[in-house]
């Protein structure tokens, strides 16, 4: 098989990436514009250039002619060749063009002249990057015949290429594979190409092949084509790297958790912790170290949240700071409500977050209804909130306030997040690598995610914590039976508001309501009163009604919670 043979498929290629301008880029021309003749020189310099020179008879319908010379192509899948263009000029009739443009489009240059009537015009440009080197050799092309507007009868081209071994042509509309009218190589290595009829614009493309003998280097120039799919590209390197980036940011963010995030000390099995102090008035509740309701939640899951505030103020009721009215329905289907009632302030015995609680639910007044509580505890929240994380560390369980802890572990891992959104954008541009940016961004929210778990109790505070899980095995799996009858209620009421923060509220509450004992309507047991033929017996219902009505209070004032 000749040389040339084996070199076609690589010519209709280089026919169909050729630097063409696609009709829907080709500058408007007039209707009446009209090109009679057409021929163009070019010859190789040693440097690998290519000198060209056009001439085109044109009748012009209009006082502007512009044509466009493409630099940048498609080559394959994933480059476009680019091509340099220099010393343009332009005569009109043998003189300097006037109104002279040579203006940048996205993928070339185009050049637009003032003309009128019968023109010659004159092209002249210096191409570089025409060289290329292929498996076969150094071949040279370039679309001499390119980016008009309007058709062209018959195109006459030739081409001085030294050492010049084979020459083919193609001609016709962007995509064509059309082989020229005639395309010879002369003894002296000179290419004589002519086509007749080319279409607006069509171009006429030649390709030719030097020997080993030519001195002229390769100079083709490539640049890599940005694509989603090579920005993103899933090779072994890309995924590779992304793994690895990935990896030390989890591994970072374990690491940081294993020796910041932990507790001081592991925390016991333990017994159940019977929360009964015996005395001379008989068996009294007592929770183990002292803790109270609120507490018992923060040092659970490290938040002050709605069961918390709830639970808490159930336990100010138990205490005799407020009672709880339940108020008769409106209606056989009417919704249930309430009425709080202060009872008097408190003083130093009350906690900080406790006397803020209170403050925050009568801060209109010594009595308020549930349902109008949302409007008037929005703002007041933040202060019971802050004032519980602020006695978690003053109580020495844990060394900064948990939601300090998380913010920040949250802020890094943002931060963190945002970079690799930063880097990824770079990456995906400039290379494709966009995946490792991915990386990152998974590596900012495992951070941001363990950060959830990263406040660390003190030995102190897991010391607590195991006590407070004995609290909830007693509860859980105790009752207040083996207790005297006369002191059942009192105890019940007591455990009543840590079983609420512990997700107990049904079961203690039915132990209230089993300390009624008779068929007769009860006015109250102190800290809750129900409205006409209320019995103690229903507490069970009422107590989960309002721990959901008042919680859903809490949740509609402050979301955040």
């Amino acid at each position: 098989m000749s040389l040339k043979r084996r070199l076609l498929p690589a010519a209709l290629l280089m026919s169909l990436t050729a630097p063409i301008v696609a009709l829907s880029t080709l500058p408007a021309q007039a209707a009446d514009d009209q090109i009679t003749a057409y021929s163009a020189e070019a010859t190789l310099t040693k440097d690998g250039k290519l000198q060209v020179k056009e001439t085109v008879d044109l009748t012009a319908g209009g006082t502007t002619f512009s044509r466009t010379l493409a630099t940048r192509v498609r080559s394959d899948a994933e480059r476009d060749r680019t091509y340099g263009l220099s010393d343009v000029s332009a005569t009109v009739n043998g003189q300097p063009a006037q109104g002279l443009k040579n203006e940048r489009t996205d993928d070339g240059r185009k050049l637009t002249v003032n003309v009128s009537g019968q023109s010659k015009i004159v092209y002249s440009y210096t191409v570089d990057n025409v060289v290329a080197d292929s498996t076969e050799g150094r071949e040279v092309s370039w679309p001499v015949v390119q980016g008009f507007g309007v058709s062209i009868p018959k195109a006459e081209l030739s081409v001085s290429i030294p050492f010049a071994t084979w020459v083919t042509c193609f001609a016709g509309r962007v995509g064509s594979s059309m082989p020229c009218t005639s395309s010879q190589l002369a003894e002296s290595a000179g290419l004589q190409i002519e086509q007749n009829g080319v279409p607006a614009g069509g171009r006429v493309t030649f390709l030719t092949g030097l020997s080993d003998q030519a001195t002229v280097q390769p100079n083709a120039q490539y640049e890599t084509r940005w694509t989603l799919g090579r920005a993103f590209t899933a090779d072994s390197s890309t995924i590779g790297l992304a793994v690895i980036v990935f990896g030390i940011g989890l591994l970072g963010s374990v690491a940081l958790w294993f020796f910041r995030g932990r507790d001081a000390a592991k925390v016991g099995e333990g017994a159940p912790e019977r929360p009964v102090l015996n005395g001379s008035d008989g068996p009294q509740f007592a929770a183990p170290d002292g803790i109270r309701p609120g507490q018992v939640g923060t040092v659970v899951d490290e938040t002050a949240d709605v069961v918390d505030i709830t639970a808490t103020l159930l336990d100010l009721a138990v205490r005799n700071y407020l009672t709880i009215v339940e108020l008769p329905r409106e209606s056989h289907f009417g919704r249930l409500d309430w009425e709080l009632h202060r009872l008097h302030q408190g003083g130093h015995e009350l906690l900080p977050y406790e006397k803020a609680l209170l403050d925050a639910v009568f801060a209109e007044g010594d009595s308020v209804v549930v349902s109008n509580l949302g409007p008037s505890l929005r703002p007041r929240l933040n202060l019971v909130r802050e004032q519980l994380y602020a006695d978690v560390v003053t109580q020495g369980w844990f060394t900064s306030r948990p939601d300090a802890v998380r913010n920040r572990w949250t802020t890094a891992g943002l931060v963190l997040l945002g970079a690799g959104v930063v880097l990824t954008v770079v990456l995906a541009i400039v290379s494709k690598f966009g995946l490792v940016g991915f990386a990152v961004m998974a590596a900012g929210l495992v951070l941001a995610l363990i950060g959830q778990v990263a406040p660390a109790r003190t030995a102190r505070g897991a010391a607590v914590l195991g006590r407070v899980a004995g609290l909830q095995r007693y509860l859980v799996d105790e009752t207040s039976a083996d207790l005297p009858q006369s002191h059942r209620l009192e105890f019940a009421s007591r455990c009543l508001p840590y079983a609420a923060v512990l997700g107990l509220t049904e079961k203690w509450a039915l132990e209230i309501a089993a300390t009624d004992d008779d068929d007769d309507p009860d006015a109250g047991i102190g800290w809750y009163a129900g409205p006409d033929n209320w019995h103690l017996s229903d507490i069970g219902e009422s107590l989960s009604n309002f721990v959901t009505a008042f919680g859903g209070t809490l949740t509609t004032a402050r979301r955040l919670f």
